[in-house]
C-alpha cells in the first residue's frame, strides 16, 4: 500500500483541533486529505509578524506535487476543504507574501511538510509555518548620559542590500531575503546646524551566517558614544531572535495594491488604428479587491461620451453596458484576482484623419484592498495614430483595359486593413468611382488614370496610372512576300530572295550569290528557306509563310554543304558573310505594351525527330525577359490549327517597362549536316530548294489583348 507524503508551507490563526479534523474526515468517506496551518515560534520586537499580525489563511498559497510524477495535484488558494488525491507520495508548500530582496514591513512565511497516502485514506497534514525571510530593527537607546532625542531632528538606520537600501526608524523592521549579507549604516541629522551625520556600523556577529537566516530578527540597540570631536554611535548589543506571530493579522498589515500596467513603456502605450496591442491593468492584491475609480477622458470622438469618473462600486447598469459594449472589461469587487482590461477597446480605437496624435488619457484615482489604498493617481495614456498604407501600381500589373493597385501597410494591422480596403480611381479629370477590387477592369487603353485607397476615413495618396495602348503587329497576315533580289530560274547565279514587310527571314544568308557563278548548278541549292504559300482556307489574306530547314552552300544537287533551320522572325538581319556562311540576327522591335498571348494558325511536318521552335518574348530596357510563351510542336499538323500562346509574365520584373517584342517561328532543331543523305530531294528543276527537312507553314498572326 502507497503512502502519500506532503510538503505545505503555510499560516492560519485558528488552529484545527484534532478531533474536529478526524470527524471532518470520517464524514467525506473520500481519499484525500486536510491541510490546516500552524505557527511556529513566538517571539517580541518592534514590527515584527507579532505585531503586524497573522495572516488570514485564506491568502496563503497552497501547492501539492507528487513526489513521483512532478505533477501538480493542487496550486491555489488555502482551502480547509478536503483535495482529493490518490494514493502517492505528495510534497505540500503554503506561502504568503513575496520573497523580496529588500523591503519595509514585509514578511514572508513558508512551510512544508510531505505525507504519504495509502489506497482509500483521508489523513489530516498539519504545516507549520514561519517567517522564511530575515529582518532586522534599529533601538534607539536613550538609557545613557546622550540622548538621540536630544541631539538629533532625525534618526534612522539604513539598511543595504546588493544595491538596495531601506530606511527604518525604531518603528518599522526591514526584510531581506533569507541568506543575504546586509550592510547597516546610521544617519542622523543634528539640530545643531543640521549636519548630516552617516556612520557605517560594524559588528562580530554581522560575520555569522546565522544572523541573517530565515526567520532571524536582528536587534540592533544603539547609543551615542560621544560629541566632541564628532558625534560618535556605537553598538550596544545586536541580538538575533527566531520570529513569528501570535494574533490574527489586521487587513491593513497587508501590502498596498500594486498596479502593473501590461501594454505601457512609462506609463505610454502608442499605437496605430488597426492594431490590437495589449492594454490591461494588473492588480497585485493581497485580498480582495474592494474599491475601484477611474478616469476616462479619450480624444477618440466615437467614445468621448463615456469621458468622466467611474466609482466601481456605484456603477449604474447603464454605465456598465456602455463600457462593456466599448470593450473595457471590468474587475469584480471581492475578488483577489483583479484587472481592468482595454485591450478591446484599442481593437476600435481610430486615428486622426488630419495626422495628428489622438491621446486617450485612462486614470486610474484609487484601488482598495484591505483597507488600504494605491497612493496618488496614475495616468497612463493610449497615443492612437492613423494607419500609414499606400498604394502601388506595378507597370507589370498594368494592362491595355486595367490594372491593379496593390497595397502597402507600414504601420498597422495588415490583415485588417487589406480586408477593409476600398479603391476609387478616375480619369484625370473625371468623376472618383468606387471599386471593392483592387483589379479595376472595364478601362480605356492609352488612358491616363488615378487611383487612390480608403480605409475608414483614411486616404492614401493619389498614384497616377496609364494604360497600356494595343499596338497590332505590322503584316499579321503574312502578305506580299516578294522577291527582292535574284530569280527563282534553274541556272540562274543564285535563288530568289523572299521578303515581307514587317518580318525578316534568313533567305539573305541562305540565297549566294557567288557559288552559281563558278559552280554553274550551284542554284539548285542557293534558295529562300522562307517562301510564300496558300493562305489557309478561311483567311482574310491570300498567303502564308512557308518556313523549312534547307541545306545550300557548295555541293550542287549531290547534297547541301550546310544545314540551316529556316526563321521568320521580328527584328533585323545584318553582317551577312557568304564566304564564311555567318550572319548576325537581330531580334525583336520596340514594343511599349503588354500583350497578355499570341495567337496564330500552323501547320507542321516534324523531320527526323524534329520539333519547331515557335515563342514570344517581352523584354525590359535591359534585355530582361518579362514574359514568355513558346510551342516546341513534335507531332505532324496536316492541316491549318489556330493555337493561342499565353504569356507568363514573371513576378520579378514587375517594376519594369517592356521595351521589346521577340516573335521567332523557325522550322526546327536539326542542323546535322551528316543527315542530307536521307533528306527529301527535289528534281533539280525546280525553284525550291533541293535539300529540305521539317517543313512550317504560319498565317494570320496577332497579339492577344484579353485584359
Amino acid at each position: 500500500m502507497n503512502k502519500v507524503k506532503f510538503l505545505v508551507a503555510a499560516l492560519l490563526g485558528v488552529l484545527f483541533v484534532a478531533c474536529s479534523e478526524e470527524e471532518n474526515l470520517s464524514q467525506t468517506g473520500k481519499t484525500g486529505f486536510l491541510v490546516s496551518l500552524a505557527e511556529d515560534v513566538k517571539v517580541e520586537s518592534r514590527s515584527t509578524p507579532e505585531e503586524l499580525g497573522e495572516p488570514v489563511a485564506s491568502q496563503f498559497n497552497l501547492k501539492i506535487t507528487n513526489q513521483v510524477t512532478g505533477s501538480e495535484l493542487y496550486n491555489g488558494s488555502y482551502t480547509n476543504k478536503l483535495i482529493p488525491a490518490s494514493a502517492g507520495t505528495y510534497a505540500i508548500e503554503a506561502t504568503h507574501g513575496e520573497n523580496q530582496l529588500l523591503a519595509v514591513d514585509a514578511p514572508y512565511y513558508k512551510g512544508t511538510a510531505e505525507a504519504e497516502l495509502a489506497d482509500g485514506e483521508s489523513k489530516t497534514v498539519n504545516v507549520k509555518c514561519k517567517v522564511a525571510n530575515a529582518l532586522a530593527s534599529v533601538v534607539f537607546s536613550d538609557g545613557g548620559a546622550l540622548k538621540f532625542e536630544d541631539q538629533f531632528s532625525k534618526c534612522e538606520l539604513n539598511v543595504l542590500v546588493a544595491g538596495d537600501s531601506a530606511l527604518i526608524d525604531g518603528v518599522k523592521s526591514a526584510y531581506y531575503r533569507a541568506g543575504s549579507t546586509p550592510t547597516f549604516e546610521f544617519r542622523g541629522i543634528l539640530k545643531d546646524g543640521g549636519e548630516e551625520v552617516v556612520q557605517t556600523l560594524t559588528d562580530d556577529k554581522f560575520s555569522d551566517p546565522a544572523t541573517f537566516a530565515a526567520g532571524a530578527h536582528c536587534v540592533i540597540t544603539l547609543k551615542i558614544g560621544a560629541v566632541e570631536p564628532g558625534v560618535k554611535i556605537e553598538i550596544t548589543k545586536v541580538e538575533v531572535k527566531e520570529v513569528t506571530v501570535s494574533e490574527t493579522i489586521p487587513m491593513e498589515w497587508l501590502p498596498k495594491p500594486k498596479v502593473t500596467a501590461e501594454g505601457f513603456t512609462d506609463n505610454t502605450l502608442s499605437m496605430y488604428e488597426t492594431e490590437t496591442p495589449t492594454a490591461k491593468f494588473n492588480f497585485n492584491l493581497s485580498s480582495a479587491l474592494q474599491e475601484l475609480k477611474f478616469t476616462l477622458n479619450l480624444a477618440d470622438e466615437t467614445y468621448q461620451s463615456l469621458n468622466k469618473t467611474y466609482t466601481l462600486s456605484e456603477l449604474s447598469e447603464e454605465d456598465r453596458t456602455a463600457l462593456t459594449n466599448a470593450g473595457i472589461i471590468l474587475p469584480v469587487i471581492g475578488f483577489k484576482e483583479a484587472s481592468l482590461d482595454f485591450t478591446g477597446l484599442t481593437a476600435k480605437l481610430t486615428g486622426s484623419t488630419t495626422g495628428e496624435v489622438l491621446s486617450n488619457v485612462i486614470t486610474l484615482d484609487e484601488v482598495k484592498a484591505n483597507n488600504r489604498t494605491l497612493e496618488g493617481e496614475q495616468v497612463y495614456t493610449i497615443q492612437t495614430s492613423a494607419p500609414e498604407f499606400n498604394l502601388v501600381v506595378y507597370p507589370g500589373n498594368t494592362w491595355t483595359r486595367q490594372f491593379t493597385a496593390n497595397s502597402q501597410v507600414t504601420h498597422g494591422n495588415v490583415s485588417v486593413i487589406s480586408k477593409g480596403l476600398t479603391y476609387e480611381y478616375r480619369t484625370v479629370d473625371g468623376e472618383w468611382t468606387s471599386s471593392l477590387d483592387s483589379i479595376i477592369t472595364e478601362l480605356t487603353p492609352k488612358t491616363a488614370y488615378k487611383v487612390r485607397g480608403k480605409y475608414g476615413d483614411h486616404y492614401t495618396e493619389e498614384v497616377e496610372v496609364t494604360t497600356y495602348p494595343v499596338i497590332e503587329l505590322e503584316n499579321g497576315g503574312l502578305e506580299g512576300g516578294t522577291i527582292t533580289k535574284g530569280n527563282d530560274s534553274n541556272g540562274s547565279q543564285y535563288g530568289a530572295v523572299y521578303s515581307w514587310s514587317g518580318w525578316c527571314t534568313l533567305n539573305e544568308l541562305t540565297c549566294d550569290d557567288t557559288h552559281a557563278f563558278i559552280w554553274g548548278n550551284t542554284a539548285f541549292n542557293s534558295r529562300s528557306g522562307t517562301r510564300p504559300a496558300t493562305a489557309r482556307e478561311g483567311s482574310n489574306g491570300s498567303a502564308s509563310a512557308w518556313i523549312m530547314t534547307m541545306g545550300y552552300g557548295y555541293g550542287g544537287t549531290s547534297g547541301p554543304e550546310i544545314i540551316t533551320p529556316s526563321e521568320l522572325f521580328l527584328g533585323t538581319l545584318t553582317n551577312v558573310n557568304h564566304s564564311e556562311d555567318t550572319a548576325t540576327k537581330n531580334y525583336g522591335i520596340v514594343h511599349k505594351s503588354r500583350p497578355t498571348g499570341l495567337r496564330f494558325y500552323y501547320k507542321y511536318t516534324p523531320y527526323n525527330g524534329d520539333s519547331s521552335d515557335i515563342y514570344i518574348q517581352l523584354k525590359g530596357i535591359n534585355g530582361e525577359i518579362l514574359g514568355s510563351a513558346s510551342l516546341n510542336e513534335t507531332s505532324s499538323v496536316s492541316s491549318f490549327k489556330e493555337i493561342t500562346l499565353d504569356i507568363d509574365y514573371v513576378d520579378e520584373y514587375k517594376e519594369l517597362e517592356p521595351e521589346t517584342l521577340v516573335i521567332v517561328f523557325k522550322s526546327g532543331f536539326n542542323s546535322d549536316v551528316k543527315d542530307y543523305e536521307t533528306w527529301s530531294l527535289m528534281g533539280s528543276n525546280s525553284a525550291e530548294p533541293s535539300h529540305r527537312g521539317s517543313e512550317l507553314y504560319i498565317d494570320d498572326v496577332e497579339l492577344v489583348y484579353d485584359k
